[in-house]
């Protein structure tokens, strides 16, 4: 994985140049039943005020759903505009397939996403 600090807009631009405007830096293949995992990104772009993807990757402030990244990257790539990308997935509470508690016991840093019925954001229905 590259490291987010040395993403910056000067790499995203000669990405552009090579041909290349979309840049995945990390991620996972997407789960398609929502009600059991929930998808998060974070998108570095060129038009951004920040130096780098070091101030965007990994901040809770710039956590996109699922609906929200897929809007974004489109109107990205729509103007043109090259950028850097991470995706993760939480497993959803409330569902009878996960054992949280065993989760916890082996990964105590494991963070979950609401119940799917509590889940305020748009669903992304493709």
């Amino acid at each position: 994985m590259r490291r987010p600090y040395t993403i910056t807009k000067e790499y995203l631009r000669e990405q552009q140049e090579r041909g290349v405007t979309s840049i995945l830096i990390s991620g996972i293949s997407i789960q398609p039943n929502p009600k059991l995992i929930k998808h998060y990104f974070w998108i570095y772009h060129y038009n951004m005020l920040y130096k780098s993807a070091q101030e965007v990757f990994w901040k809770k402030e710039h956590k996109l759903s699922l609906k929200n990244a897929k809007n974004l990257i489109q109107n990205l790539e729509e103007k043109n505009i090259p950028y850097a990308s991470i995706l993760t997935s939480y497993k959803r509470l409330g569902t009878k397939i996960f054992d949280y508690k065993v989760l916890k016991q082996k990964y105590s840093d494991i963070e979950f996403a609401v119940p799917y019925d509590e889940d305020i954001d748009e669903i992304c229905e493709e």
